[in-house]
């Protein structure tokens, strides 16, 4: 298990990044630190790339990972989560987090690809050049 979280503030991106195994108690970890983080307030966008993890949630843990989301939902205030999963099963996963979580503050979509996903979060560049503007 290993991550980074790193906040933007230019841009006004909480950005995360998986790589290796995932699962649902570093998940939920890693959104209580996000709210944490100096400098946070609600409002701030949260990109997460899935692109290198290698192992993903069971449904049973998508569906605590919502259930945890609706609960915390407040603190973020009305934004919008991007996730980037390239991998099938980890697409289908964050797509059933998606539509678990509708109706919130947080608006959560999810791509294939950071081009794909460029005009949608509307912070005024491209998703690659946020996550390059953003270290590790």
């Amino acid at each position: 298990m290993s991550h980074s979280i790193r906040l933007n503030e230019n841009l006004g991106v909480v950005v995360v990044r998986y790589r290796g195994s995932v699962d649902f108690s570093e998940i939920r970890s890693v959104f209580d630190a996000a709210v944490h983080l100096n400098g946070f307030k609600p409002g701030l966008s949260l990109v997460v790339d899935f692109r290198d993890n290698s192992e993903p949630l069971t449904g049973a843990e998508v569906i605590a990972l919502a259930d945890y989301a609706r609960r915390t939902d407040a603190n973020w205030g009305v934004t919008k989560w991007l996730l980037i999963a390239e991998k099938d099963v980890t697409f289908g996963l964050a797509r059933m987090f998606s539509s678990l979580t509708s109706g919130l503050d947080v608006e959560t979509k999810v791509f294939r690809s950071a081009a794909a996903a460029d005009d949608w979060l509307g912070i005024g560049t491209s998703v690659e050049d946020l996550l390059a503007l953003t270290p590790e």
